[in-house]
């Protein structure tokens, strides 16, 4: 029957959401009766019942629990449900009994018509529509479908109503709001045009006489404050005499002050000569260990501590600094714990962490690996073993400097190499799909990666050795000598191809970092290059 099952159009999820609040205070009120959560439990169980019974094709047992349903619903004169409906009419297909599916129809058709609420009723005509179909039942399908017309208008008649009452009361609310405006412009003073034009006329002339008149006195003025000056050289003259009679017994003064003795300055706080500009990070609650690891690293980084794991990771998180050292035991055995989640998070997973355990051997390796360390020493710390494997952690940053200006020299050629680096990969992919964008900067790539652009310079300077404008103009260079050497256009096309404002300054740019000219290179033959 697919005349009856697509004839009606389906009701806009948008108004049945409107009118299922009306329906809801129905609901609640049948639910919060004597016997009514016992007879709904009743009802859901028989369901599954059917439900199990028709999933295992038991649909003979299946049919007689369909008969018990209908006489419960019957018995608490309860409608039938558009679910109950298509599972039970499953059923006596199943079983092929026409005879008790028109009956079930039938109840359906009239429990439909008397209910009350259109949007019940227009979703159990809908599924009676769907069912006759099935059956084969035109003469019934088309009265459920002008029921459902029915329904659907009623439906309708009622949005507009509440379309109707929103608009009055929006209406009404802005009607408030003027009346509120012209209350409020009343308090304030309002004047004409034609007197605000007087009145600032009568204010500007006004000023001007008052000008006038000061300009006029300015000559009075004038001598009263040279008169004045001369009487303050007169004070300064005296008060130099006297400066002169007390300036050797302040020399004196200034000499004993000099020799005082003064307290000597915390050595682990205190940097000798210029202060470093890496930052360490202790998180160690045990203040002599603090002092003797200061006195390690003081010389080659400024030195911050923190005593809790919300501290730690409060202070790794936003000072990012360039070398965490952490103990395996804080407030328990939490150590691990911070280590794991500053290698874990995206902002922080960059900082070389050395860990320092209680424990010897693979016990302490293991400590280190659950943490994902880069290093891992067993207390107490030898001070040239810990230094050299500090010291090792930054040739290894230098040493991925080097690797990666070599990834990037071979990036655009046919030799390139692979990055493992999801934030440089992620990096130099947004830097090469925006080379032609001149106004491509750095924010456009911490926007897009979710991060501030302090974290991100910071980040792409520990990873690369590089600040964000050099690494894209870099790129854009290395790209503009690829395609020079590949003759994909004259000098002029190529520097708009790779982002460059001007001719000029891609030359200029060019011979700087190349140390070539780009003419030269354009005009070299291709067995020269």
């Amino acid at each position: 029957m697919p005349f009856f099952a697509d004839s009606f159009s389906p009701i806009p999820m948008y108004r049945i959401l409107r009118i299922v609040f009306l329906s809801l205070f129905v609901l609640t009120a049948e639910c919060v009766s004597g016997q009514a959560p016992a007879v709904l439990d009743t009802l859901g169980n028989r369901l599954s019942l059917l439900v199990q019974l028709s999933q295992s094709g038991n649909y003979e047992q299946a049919q007689v629990e369909v008969e018990f349903l209908r006489e419960f619903l019957k018995r608490h004169k309860l409608p039938i449900s558009p679910k109950a409906l298509s599972l039970m009419s499953g059923i006596y297909k199943a079983n092929k009994d026409e005879r008790s599916t028109s009956r079930l129809l039938a109840d359906a058709e009239m429990d439909a018509r008397r209910d009350a609420n259109p949007v019940t009723k227009a979703a159990l005509l809908k599924a009676l529509v769907v069912e006759c179909g099935n059956w084969q039942l035109p003469d019934l399908a088309l009265r459920c479908q002008q029921l459902l017309s029915v329904a659907q208008d009623s439906i309708a008649s009622r949005e507009r109503r509440v379309d109707k009452l929103g608009m009055q009361q929006q209406f009404d609310s802005l009607a408030a709001l003027r009346q509120r405006e012209l209350t409020e412009r009343s308090k304030y003073l309002s004047v004409e045009k034609e007197k605000a034009w007087l009145y600032g006329g009568l204010s500007g002339l006004l000023l001007l006489t008052l000008f006038i008149w000061a300009m006029r006195s300015d000559g009075r003025w004038r001598r009263r404050l040279q008169k004045k000056e001369q009487e303050w050289d007169i004070m300064r003259a005296n008060l130099q005499h006297d400066a002169d009679a007390n300036l050797l017994s302040a020399a004196v003064e200034a000499a004993q002050s000099s020799q005082v003795v003064t307290k000597s300055a915390d050595q682990y706080t205190v940097y000798q000569g210029p202060k470093p500009e890496q930052i360490c990070l202790l998180i160690e609650p045990n203040r002599q260990v603090v002092l003797y690891l200061k006195s390690l690293l003081s010389d080659r980084f400024q030195i911050e501590t923190a005593n809790s794991p919300s501290e730690a990771l409060q202070m790794a998180s936003e000072m990012l600094p360039d070398l965490i050292v952490c103990d395996v035991l804080i407030n328990g055995n939490a150590g691990i714990e911070i280590a794991r989640q500053i290698k874990l998070s995206e902002r922080t997973n960059h900082i070389p962490l050395v860990l320092l355990t209680d424990k010897f051997g693979n016990e302490g390796k293991l400590d280190a690996l659950r943490a994902g360390a880069d290093a891992w020493f067993t207390r107490p710390v030898i001070d040239d073993e810990f230094d050299a494997s500090v010291q090792r952690l930054l040739d290894a940053r230098k040493a991925k400097h080097e690797q990666f200006s070599r990834f990037l020299q071979l990036y655009f050629s046919e030799n390139r190499v692979a990055l493992t680096d999801p934030f440089l990969l992620q990096t130099v992919q947004m830097i090469e799909h925006n080379l032609a964008n001149p106004d491509f900067m750095a924010d456009d790539i911490a926007r897009k990666l979710q991060l501030s652009k302090t974290h991100y310079v910071k980040k792409l300077k520990v990873l690369t050795g590089k600040e964000p404008v050099q690494l894209i103009r870099e790129m854009r260079l290395e790209k503009a000598k690829i395609l020079l050497e590949k003759r994909a256009g004259t000098p002029q096309a190529i520097s708009e191809l790779v982002g460059f404002s001007s001719p000029g300054s891609f030359g200029l740019a060019f011979k700087e970092y190349f140390g070539e000219n780009t003419l030269l290179l354009y005009s070299l033959p291709p067995n020269r290059l």
